[in-house]
This record gives structure tokens, sequence and C-alpha cells, in this order.
């Protein structure tokens, strides 16, 4: 029975979405930040398990004037980057072109 439980208390934490730790985080944002030379800051950066792997959300800023389908390409690369690692079961990346959070719709009053 002791063993019963302690292979349950074990896969349990890696089955409710703990945050990776630090070191691969920081891993994480070294590959990100040298994917490319027009990545002009990176706000986000998460990991979090989903079984013995981890999900990765990546929130990166691209200039505004940048066309659609270079800013696409490069997402779409890192993306794949990301998911080469062996860690990772799935990344999603997020392109912006600015990073202070205004809101992105104007409330008509």
């Amino acid at each position: 029975m002791s063993t019963w439980a302690r292979t349950v208390i074990e896969n349990v934490w890696s089955l409710i979405g703990r945050s990776a730790p630090p070191d691969f985080l920081a891993k994480l944002t070294y590959l990100i930040w040298n994917h490319h030379e027009e990545i002009q800051h990176i706000d986000t950066v998460r990991a979090y398990t989903f079984g013995s792997h981890y999900f990765v959300e990546v929130d990166i800023v691209l200039p505004e004037d940048m066309l659609l389908n270079k800013a696409h390409n490069i997402g779409e690369k890192l993306q794949e980057k990301l998911e080469q690692l062996p860690e990772v079961e799935r990344a999603f990346v997020h392109i912006d072109f600015e990073f202070t959070h205004r809101p992105e719709h104007k409330t008509m009053v």
C-alpha cells in the first residue's frame, strides 16, 4: 500500500502543471533571445509540467512595421526550435509589437 501511495504522490506532481525550475526557464530564455536578431523584447516565458515533459508559452515582441509573413515565420521557427528540446511536449509562441499591455480595444462611451 505504501508503494502505491508513494507512486501516486510522485506522479500527481507531474500532472498538476507545476512550473519548470528556474534553470530550465533560463535555458528557454537564452534560446529565445538568440533565435532572431529582430526580437526586441521577451515579455513572458512560462513552462509547466505536462506528464514528464513541459508545455512552454512564450510572448515575444517584434517590430510593429514587420510584415506579417516574416513575423509569422520567426514565431513558427521559434516554436519548432523549442519543440525540438527533449523536455518540451508543446510550445506556444505569441507575437506582439508592444509589451506595455495597453488595452487592445477602445471602449466607446
